[in-house]
Order: structure tokens, then sequence, then C-alpha cells
């Protein structure tokens, strides 16, 4: 079993964010970069983010969104999640069970990941995807600037290569 990103740990993010987004739903691309941005609140100006600033993070939404509806499957089956169909398509909500379900899980990083909730939906709630992606992708820029090959030239190592 794949310890992280499994389907149930990115369907518990999903309930964590639906429940804090409730009664408003989401979609799937919605889900990818709200969870996006609760993983990396801090480099957003939120808080302390949940996962440590590596450097390869910015590759994460490439390849989320397969993994969230997989975890959005999950939970739908556990009854957390309800799919509604819309004219904009297919949106998820929180079901009427999920905050209690939150509620009777108890751990330090549950607690983290629904206070993160709370502020990337006070935050990007009401913001359209195109001004959440605009923002997500100023992030994305300035890290793959932070990834720009630095050459470090040792002359004296140089030297001693050639001398072989």
């Amino acid at each position: 079993m794949q310890p992280l990103n499994s389907p149930i740990e990115l369907g518990l993010r999903c309930v964590v964010l639906l429940t804090s987004l409730f009664p408003r739903r989401a979609d799937i691309s919605r889900l990818v970069l709200m969870d996006h941005c609760l993983l990396h609140s801090a480099d957003l100006g939120g808080p302390d983010s949940v996962l440590p600033p590596i450097p390869a993070r910015g590759g994460e939404l490439g390849i989320k969104r397969t993994v969230v509806e997989h975890g959005l499957r999950v939970m739908m089956r556990a009854g957390m999640v309800e799919a509604h169909a819309s004219e904009a398509g297919l949106e998820y909500a929180a079901s009427e069970e999920a905050e209690s379900f939150l509620g009777v899980l108890e751990s330090s990083h549950l607690r983290h990941l629904i206070a993160s909730a709370s502020w990337v939906v006070e935050e990007f709630g009401d913001q359209d995807e195109s001004a959440i992606r605009d923002r997500v992708g100023e992030v994305l820029d300035r890290w793959s600037e932070d990834l720009e090959p630095i050459e470090i030239v040792n002359e004296s190592l140089l030297g001693q290569e050639d001398e072989r």
C-alpha cells in the first residue's frame, strides 16, 4: 500500500476541505487546487504548511487529479462525500455525516489539516478557479526559479582532475 498520497489520504483531505466549504460544492479541478493550497499554505501567505517545503512540490499538481478522484470515490462509498450533477459538471459536497466523522478522529495532523482548510476556504473559497490557478502559478514560478541549476566550480579540483 502506498503510504503517502494514497486514495484514503487524499479522500480524507477532500472531506476536510469539503466540510470547510459546506454547504458550497467544488468540482475536481477546484479540489485539486485547494488541496495543493492546503498542503503548501505557507507558500501562499497562510499558516504553516502541512508538508515540508521540498523542492519537487511543484510537480504534485500534475499527478494529483487521478488520486483525488479515487479518494473521492472511497469517501463517497463511506458516505462522507456526495456527488451532484450541475450545469457546470460534477460537483462534490461534504455529506451531513462528514463533520461528525471528522469530530471523532483525533490527531494533531488532522487538527492542522482542519485549521489549514479553514484558511484555504477563507482565502480561496469565493475565488474562481482561474484566480486560484494564478496565485498557485506565481508560487510555482518562484519554486522553479529556486530550482535553477547552480554551477559550482572549484578550480582547484578541476586542476587535480587534469593532472590524473
